[in-house]
């Protein structure tokens, strides 16, 4: 079984790298959804606020609207010039009052009706008087002879706040107090104080095209504004609305802290309706806090933790590179011994028969791209048994190093390849263009360990180690036959020892 080299630094160090760049980029998409629901939440308790300041600003009107009102009963000019039908003397009086609550208090409408709903003064528009009015919060007020407050639209009289009041004298309703403010005036009361930008719309339902384009003629507004499917767009301190958030607006009737964006701004999004006294919505306006700042601020903090991660993960990589090229180096080394030490026998150092079974059909082919001529040369050190009997051992493995050394430097080519196959048996595999190469080498082999003159007292005939030599030649084919060249050797060997000994014998 051969081993395989480690290739650790690809094995371990890619995996982590994909590792580390995957918790980034967790730990990125992690801050900057805790970052973006911070600001979220952060945007839903304003909306909150704002919806209960909006809410506490009409009341506040409201109120406004009936101490103002109040105050205008208690003036008993103004009285008497009504009871006498004064309307000269009674228009003249209130106008002053009107001039005061528009200075001072934004109100844009003042009218006082008789019990028929007929308007008997128009104090904020003189052209608009002695006309029959069909207001939602006129009747309910004339039915319930009670102060009533309401939105309502009126396309002379735009979207309104009003507050009308019964005068009572005696017990009986001399007359009704009709106070208004524009809604626009409202919430931009509210908008003045904050960093908010409103939208505001009227539900189609409620006014014809035409009617809205009249309007829009009559108050200076640009023809833009009319963007929306189901609304026009009244007023909006966003100066310019730009496709993606008119899409935005068309495909949610009700948005609760969604993210938009408008000409390259974020925004985060929230629409409240307002309903008229019957509770049926006249129209919504959408809230939009500016987020744009806080998401610089979040995307700088990300590309921070970013760069703070991303020289973090290069110290780290360059570390482990480091440590892991080390260890791989050293694993590497260690293999290579390994596999020295399974490819070799440990005595004489050369390759082991395993080696041999593994390799040699390769080595051949390898051998073929250079050589015609491949030589098997079997080498048996002579009545062996016979010196380890007498010698021992330890002499005799002493014996199998000094001819393992004398193999190995007489067959030193890159095309030779030595092996320990038996106790006492070498093969040594060898190529050449020359066919009698393989012959020469052997005979300089079986001459030199002679003349080492290793003593042996039990070689008959020689007295000192000597070896046997089986060797084959064979041409280098593709169906050459490693099993069969083995063989051959082998019969030589055989040879060799039937005739005496110390020589070599080649195969025919």
């Amino acid at each position: 079984m051969q081993l395989k080299q480690f290739n650790i630094l690809i094995k371990l160090l890619f995996p982590m790298i994909i590792g580390l760049f995957l918790i980034s980029i967790i730990s990125i998409g992690s801050d900057f959804f805790n970052l973006e629901r911070s600001i979220k939440a952060e945007a839903k308790s304003y909306f909150h606020n704002t919806s209960i300041t909006i809410d506490y600003i009409l009341e506040k009107n409201i109120d406004l609207m009936k101490t103002l009102t109040f105050q205008i009963t208690k003036n008993k000019t103004i009285m008497k010039e009504f009871e006498n039908n004064n309307k000269d003397a009674l228009f003249k009086s209130l106008s002053v009052l009107f001039e005061h609550y528009h200075i001072n208090h934004n109100i844009t409408h003042f009218y006082l009706h008789k019990k028929d709903q007929y308007k008997y003064l128009s104090i904020h528009d003189t052209n608009k008087y002695k006309h029959l009015t069909t207001k939602v919060t006129l009747n309910e007020a004339i039915n319930s002879s009670k102060t009533v407050s309401g939105i309502e639209f009126d396309m002379r009289h735009h979207l309104t706040l009003r507050v009308v009041s019964p005068v009572i004298k005696d017990g009986k309703v001399l007359f009704y107090i009709e106070l208004g403010k524009r809604i626009e005036k409202i919430i931009k009361e509210y908008t003045k104080d904050s960093n908010a930008y409103i939208i505001f719309t009227i539900n189609k339902k409620h006014i014809t095209q035409k009617d809205f384009i009249k309007w829009l003629d009559k108050n200076d507004k640009e023809r833009s504004f009319d963007a929306l499917e189901n609304y026009y767009i009244l007023d909006s301190s966003i100066p310019k609305i730009d496709k993606a958030l008119e899409k935005d607006l068309n495909n949610h009737l009700n948005f609760n802290s969604q993210f938009v964006e408008n000409e390259g701004k974020k925004y985060i999004i929230h629409s409240q309706s307002f309903l008229d006294t019957n509770k049926k919505e006249l129209g919504k306006f959408f809230i939009l806090k500016d987020i744009t700042d806080q998401y610089k601020t979040l995307y700088s903090s990300i590309l921070e933790t970013s760069l703070i991660i991303f020289i973090i993960l290069l110290i780290t990589i360059w570390y482990y590179f480091k440590h892991i090229k080390k260890t791989e180096s050293e694993l590497n080394q260690a293999y290579k011994y390994v596999q020295q030490l399974s490819a070799k026998d440990g005595l004489t150092k050369l390759y082991n028969k395993q080696y041999y079974i593994d390799n040699v059909l390769k080595l051949i082919q390898n051998f073929s791209r250079f050589n015609s001529y491949v030589s098997f040369i079997l080498i048996d050190v002579d009545n062996f048994k016979k010196y380890n009997d007498n010698y021992g051992h330890l002499k005799g493995d002493d014996v199998l190093i000094q001819v393992s050394k004398i193999i190995k430097d007489i067959f030193k080519r890159d095309t030779e390849y030595c092996f320990r196959v038996g106790g006492e048996e070498f093969l040594i595999v060898s190529a050449s263009k020359d066919e009698e190469n393989g012959k020469k080498m052997a005979d300089t082999l079986c001459k030199k360990i002679q003349d080492k003159n290793l003593e042996h007292k039990f070689n008959e005939d020689f007295n000192v180690i000597t070896v046997s030599i089986g060797l084959v030649t064979k041409n280098i084919s593709h169906d050459i036959k490693i099993d069969e060249l083995y063989d051959d050797a082998d019969k030589a060997l055989y040879q060799s020892k039937q005739n005496g000994r110390n020589k070599v014998t080649v195969f025919k």
